[in-house]
C-alpha cells in the first residue's frame, strides 16, 4: 500500500520557494515554541545539550551553522557531515528544522556576491538539509525560502532571507576610523543591495500570503544602529525597503552573527541570539540606541520564542546553559505591526 503521508512530506519538501508559493506544513497544529540559534563552531557543547531540553515545535539555524570559510568546499563538506551526525542535530530531527546561512557557512568571511564558489556552497547547504535532488530550491540562486505552519487564525510564516548570495561589497574605513564593532560603515550608494532584485521580488509576493504572525530570519542584525560590524544599517536604503514591506504585518526579525544577544526595535522587533557555542571575547556590547532591554548576554545561548495564541502575545527569551532566562520580553500581537 502506498505511504501517502511519506509521499506528502516529500511533495511538500520539494515545493518551490519561488513566486507566491511558500511551503505550508502541519496545517492542524499551531506553533507555540520556536527555538533559534546561530554560530556553532563545535557540535559537542553543554549549550547544545541544554537546547534539546527546551520546548520546541521548530528549530531555526540562523547562519554560521558551520565554520568552513578557510578550507574550501572539501572542508565545508567535512564540517556539514560532522554537524549532521552530531548528537545535537540528530536530537533536533524529531521536529521541523529550517535554516539559512551567514558568512562562515557561505564560505567567505564577510563575503557577499563576489564569492567565486557560492554556487558550490549552495549545493552543500541543501545537501546538509537533505533537500530533494529535484527540488526547485536547488535551481534558484540563493538559499532564501519560506514556510508556513498552523491552521487559519494561527498561521505562522517563517521567512528565511539570504543576506549573502547577492550582497554588494561593504563600505570600509581604515582601522583608525573604525567603530567598536569593526571597520564597516553605512553606504550612501543606493545601487548597492543586500537581497538582490530576484529575492526582493520574491519577498514582496511571499508577504501577500495569509499569516497571523511572520518571523523574518536574517543572519545579520536588522534593527541596531551601525556598529562597525555587519548589519542592515550598513545599507540604510535596503533597511528602509524591508520596513516598508513588513509595514502593517504582525512581524518580528530573528537574527544572529554577533556572538552576543540583545533585543532591539527599529520599526520592527529584532531578537538577536548568538553564539550557541562561543563566548564573546570582549564581553561588552556595541552602542545601540534601538536596544529595548538594557541587558545583553555574552555567553553561549539559544533563543526561544513562545506564542500564546489565547493571550495574543509572544514572549522572547534568551537561555544560557543553566535554567534561568537571561533576557526576556513579552510583546502583545498588537505591538508587532510596524
Amino acid at each position: 500500500m502506498p505511504n501517502f503521508a511519506s509521499n506528502r512530506r516529500r511533495f511538500i519538501a520539494g515545493l518551490p520557494a519561488l513566486g507566491l508559493l511558500s511551503v505550508h506544513a502541519e496545517e492542524s497544529k499551531p506553533l507555540e515554541s520556536i527555538l533559534f540559534g546561530s554560530c556553532l563552531d563545535t557540535h559537542d557543547h553543554p549549550m547544545l545539550d541544554r537546547a534539546l531540553l527546551l520546548p520546541r515545535d521548530l528549530f531555526i539555524f540562523m547562519g554560521d551553522n558551520v565554520y568552513a570559510d578557510k578550507g574550501g568546499i572539501p572542508m565545508m563538506q567535512e564540517k556539514y557531515a560532522l554537524l549532521k551526525n552530531s548528537r545535537f542535530f540528530r536530537g533536533l530531527k524529531n521536529k521541523p528544522i529550517l535554516a539559512t546561512w551567514d558568512d562562515h557557512d557561505f564560505g567567505l568571511n564577510d563575503g557577499g556576491s563576489e564569492y567565486a564558489q557560492k554556487k558550490e556552497a549552495q549545493v552543500e547547504f541543501w545537501n546538509w538539509l537533505d533537500e530533494p535532488a529535484d527540488s526547485p530550491r536547488r535551481k534558484q540562486e540563493g538559499v532564501y525560502h519560506a514556510q508556513s505552519f498552523g491552521p487559519a487564525g494561527k498561521r505562522v510564516q517563517v521567512i528565511l532571507l539570504d543576506t549573502r548570495y547577492f550582497r554588494s561589497a561593504l563600505k570600509k574605513v581604515p582601522k583608525e576610523k573604525a567603530m567598536l564593532g569593526g571597520t564597516s560603515v553605512p553606504t550612501d550608494d543606493e545601487n548597492t543591495t543586500i537581497l538582490g532584485a530576484a529575492q526582493w521580488a520574491w519577498l514582496a509576493k511571499v508577504l501577500q500570503e495569509p499569516a497571523e504572525l511572520r518571523m523574518v530570519v536574517s543572519s545579520v542584525q536588522f534593527a541596531p544602529e551601525a556598529h562597525g560590524g555587519e548589519c542592515w544599517a550598513n545599507f540604510p536604503h535596503e533597511q528602509k525597503r524591508l520596513l516598508s514591506l513588513v509595514q502593517g504585518h504582525q512581524a518580528v526579525v530573528l537574527s544572529g552573527d554577533r556572538h552576543w544577544c540583545e533585543f532591539s526595535k527599529n520599526g520592527v522587533f529584532d531578537f538577536t541570539s548568538s553564539s550557541m557555542t562561543q563566548k564573546h571575547p570582549r564581553g561588552t556590547p556595541t552602542p545601540n540606541k534601538h536596544r529595548i532591554v538594557p541587558r545583553t548576554y555574552h555567553l553561549p545561548n539559544v533563543g526561544l520564542l513562545s506564542i500564546d495564541w489565547a493571550a495574543q502575545s509572544i514572549t522572547a527569551k534568551i537561555f544560557g546553559e543553566d535554567e534561568a532566562a537571561k533576557i526576556e520580553l513579552r510583546v502583545p500581537f498588537s505591538e508587532l505591526r510596524s
